[in-house]
């Protein structure tokens, strides 16, 4: 445990927040960025845990937010993003919010049936969040925004998972096809 307590032990090593914890951290964190905290609605079907905008100028940021509290949960969270999407369009930035989940989880999650998720989250122009409020940080661990002034907010700047899941999944598409071939040649 950590001095606090939000270590949990167990198969998998990792944080344990309440929600409220890491959402209010998320609060904090766009509010030093500029983004203002909107109330919460909803959005089509769906209510984000975080919905917040930022004016400069002609231009307006939106970033539209649900929470998930593990990797378990994450595919719920991914489609309530999918569904506030299919109304906001490119009009906004949309993120999976995470507490410091288990890295190999995490990995797992998006590798998983040849980087399914992790290509559709690419696809759909989606982020994943990992926010811990007792370091107070938030990782932008895939994805990117399109305020690249929020880019400048995130702890490690451009080191996001994206180039070693890129990687790894096309190495792992490539041996696929690789014996393929090799099946045909017999």
């Amino acid at each position: 445990m950590s001095q606090n307590g939000n270590i949990k032990e167990g198969e998998f090593r990792g944080y344990s927040f309440a929600p409220e914890k890491v959402l209010e951290w998320v609060g904090v964190f766009l509010s030093d960025a500029g983004y203002e905290l909107l109330p919460p609605d909803y959005i089509g079907f769906v209510q984000p845990a975080v919905h917040a905008r930022r004016v400069e100028g002609e231009r307006v940021y939106e970033i539209v937010g649900f929470y998930s509290p593990d990797m378990e949960n994450a595919l719920e969270a991914l489609i309530k993003l999918a569904a506030a999407r299919a109304v906001r369009g490119d009009k906004a930035d949309y993120a999976l919010i995470l507490p410091p989940v288990n890295e190999y989880l995490l990995l797992e999650f998006l590798r998983a049936e040849r980087g399914r998720w992790y290509l559709a989250v690419k696809d759909l122009k989606m982020m994943a969040w990992l926010v811990n409020p007792e370091k107070e940080y938030v990782w932008c661990i895939t994805g990117e925004p399109l305020d690249k002034t929020l880019s400048e907010f995130f702890v490690q700047g451009k080191v996001a998972l994206d180039f070693i899941l890129m990687r790894e999944i096309n190495q792992l598409l490539w041996e696929e096809e690789l014996k393929e071939i090799q099946n045909e040649r017999r």
